[in-house]
């Protein structure tokens, strides 16, 4: 190693001076404090709130079944709007119902009138058979006759509330 030998002197003096120039002290130095900006209070009305998560439901609510068949006529009402109860929602065809309706009255003024006759032809069988003028079969005839009619006005009677309850669910309305 002839050549580190003859540069180790050198190395040794440039060492010397790198130390040399370093002879400034190191030491800290605070930063600069930080900009603080200020604003001016101000007063004003504040609206409290409270921010949640969660579900929310309907107070009432209801599922619309039609009680009677037929095409819709008519909507009365808009999704998602307040419904009252008893408001018109919408209108099944109520032309059927109607009619239907109008059949029974019908019926039902014709089996009065047969209970009306019936009625009659009972009680002059019942005189006849008084005054011993008629047969027991005749007065038992009479009886039958009119007590068929009678359950025939009850049967009609019947039919003509059932036709009048078809019309009125004919008109959909909102139940709550």
């Amino acid at each position: 190693m002839p050549g580190f030998a003859s540069h180790l002197p050198k190395i040794i003096v440039a060492s010397a001076l790198l130390l040399a120039a370093c002879g400034q002290e190191n030491r800290y130095v605070a930063p600069p404090p930080p900009r603080v900006t200020v604003a001016v209070p101000s007063q004003q009305p504040v609206t409290r709130y409270l921010e949640a998560t969660g579900n929310t439901a309907a107070v009432n609510s209801a599922d619309l079944v039609a009680r009677v068949s037929g095409f819709i006529q008519e909507i009365n009402y808009q999704d998602g709007a307040l419904v009252k109860k008893g408001t018109l929602l919408f209108t099944i065809e109520p032309e059927p119902y109607q009619v239907k309706l109008d059949q029974a009255k019908a019926a039902e003024e014709g089996a009065r009138s047969s209970l009306k006759q019936a009625q009659a032809a009972f009680e002059r069988q019942a005189e006849l058979v008084g005054r011993q003028a008629a047969t027991q079969a005749n007065y038992d005839q009479a009886l039958a006759t009119r007590d068929s009619s009678q359950s025939s006005l009850t049967q009609a009677e019947i039919n003509t509330r059932l036709a009048a309850l078809n019309l009125e669910y004919a008109h959909v309305t909102g139940p709550v």
